[in-house]
């Protein structure tokens, strides 16, 4: 699958072309999540993402890392909402980050 950035007045074209997309705005990441909702019954996705909201839309599961090094990992909802490790839970609730 070939990952590419582009601005969100190009991502239809994208999409058509068949190539998963990385977007900039609002409306290139919904494109990008309806995407992945598309591709996730036949593929395993993975995001990289600072947006705790788009992680949180787009996936069922989710791991934290700080400084390389895997914190958290659980299903999505799980985490977002009780997350088990401190810092985990400082950055998703805007202590720290």
């Amino acid at each position: 699958m070939f990952v590419h950035r582009t601005r969100a007045r190009d991502v239809t074209r994208g999409v058509a072309d068949g190539r998963a997309l990385l977007g900039t705005g609002p409306g290139a990441s919904a494109k990008v999540e309806e995407l992945i909702d598309e591709l996730r019954a036949d593929h395993a996705i993975v995001i990289v993402t600072h947006s705790m909201q788009q992680a949180a839309r787009a996936s069922q599961r989710v791991a934290y890392f700080y400084l390389g090094k895997r914190l958290e990992t659980g299903d999505t909802t799980e985490v977002m909402l009780r997350p088990r490790n401190r810092r985990c839970a400082d950055y998703l609730t805007g202590r720290c980050g």
